[in-house]
């Protein structure tokens, strides 16, 4: 059974923890706070530390309930931006609805050269560019599933959004990832 040991907490735990709540966030203040307020709730809480898990994965528990409560309790809704709107920047509507991409928009395939440098520190420093520049609500969705492998129905309990706005909101963050990456990386 895991034991507490909450003398050592800052210094064992406070970077790591903070990294996480700024890959999360990307404020450092908010983040710097969120890490101590994890701290403190976890001091309150340790008689109901179980030893199931080591601390600091519990206290990693703690910190990504304190990030998911930051992002409620700003202004969750995502952008006020139409379907049409949106679809119109990457396809054309025909008379019938049907949709195809427009001729400037079309995604290229990507070369293996490019497949190859994935790993490499240029290709992380431009995705993590281009997740910055969706909104704070899309960023922490993307995150969620992507990188955390949160279960959908549990994001879609998180963030209090329907199904259908949880899909539609991965569809719209993965062509705009997709075009940042084609502007940025893969064409350079």
């Amino acid at each position: 059974m895991n034991k507490l040991e909450p003398t050592y907490w800052v210094e064992r735990y406070a970077d790591y923890l903070l990294r996480y709540a700024m890959f999360r966030l990307n404020d450092q203040a908010q983040c710097e706070d969120l890490v101590q307020e994890t701290f403190l709730s976890a001091l309150k809480a340790k008689e109901n530390f179980k030893g199931n898990s080591n601390e600091k994965t519990w206290l990693t528990s703690i910190l990504k309930n304190k990030i998911i409560d930051a992002y409620r309790k700003k202004d969750r809704r995502p952008e006020a931006v139409s379907d049409d709107i949106f679809y119109s920047q990457f396809f054309d509507i025909n008379e019938d609805q049907s949709a195809h991409w427009r001729s400037d928009q079309y995604p290229h395939p990507w070369e293996n050269s490019a497949i190859e440098g994935m790993v490499t520190k240029e290709y992380y420093r431009i995705l993590h560019q281009c997740v910055s520049n969706l909104s704070e609500t899309h960023q922490a969705i993307l995150t969620e599933k992507y990188f955390e492998e949160t279960d959908s129905e549990k994001i879609c309990k998180d963030f209090n959004i329907s199904k259908s706005n949880y899909w539609t909101i991965l569809h719209r963050v993965n062509i705009q990832l997709r075009k940042c990456l084609e502007l940025n990386w893969v064409n350079t």
